[in-house]
């Protein structure tokens, strides 16, 4: 055993809770004490997160078909290649590129984003979180408040697109 545990209490004291058994029951391994499970494992292991359902209400897009809960809700998720990090990044220069976007949110395989309207200066949210397995990105934006949005919300979801896919405008 290296000396330098035997010199540490901290450590030493951790040493003696596993050897006895007396670890206390947490629901997980404190951090500290442990890398990531995912931090070890390329992205494609990880499931996929399922973004909250639109409201019934027609101001809202969404490219998981059970989250949409009426007619004109749903959109096709936008598809890439290679690893999910390098897509995401891509992802948020096209969505700050839109008008009146702004990133809020980056990290690991999700992106949040606020866009403010034109002409009221409504704050709609964007999130879009990948999916490895599938090479997908879905994407939901909503409008925060009112019933109808003119088919903003939609529009931006197909700019996205085509801005994230390289398509002309």
């Amino acid at each position: 055993m290296s000396a330098s545990i035997l010199h540490n209490p901290a450590a030493l004291l951790l040493l003696l809770l596993l050897a006895a058994g007396a670890w206390p029951a947490w629901p997980t391994w404190p951090a500290w004490l442990v890398r990531s499970a995912h931090a070890a494992q390329p992205d494609r292991h990880v499931q996929p997160v399922r973004l909250p359902a639109c409201p019934d209400r027609p101001n809202c897009a969404i490219t998981q078909a059970e989250g949409a809960v009426r007619d004109g809700q749903y959109i096709e998720p936008l598809p890439f290649t290679g690893e999910a990090a390098p897509a995401m990044r891509r992802l948020a220069v096209a969505l700050s590129a839109l008008p009146g976007c702004t990133v809020v949110e980056m990290g690991g395989l999700t992106v949040r984003a606020q866009c403010r309207g034109k002409v009221f200066g409504f704050i709609d949210d964007v999130v879009c979180v990948a999916d490895p397995a599938a090479s997908v990105v879905h994407l939901r934006s909503a409008a925060r408040s009112g019933w109808w949005d003119f088919g903003v919300n939609r529009d931006r979801a197909e700019q996205l697109r085509r801005r994230f896919l390289g398509l002309p405008r």
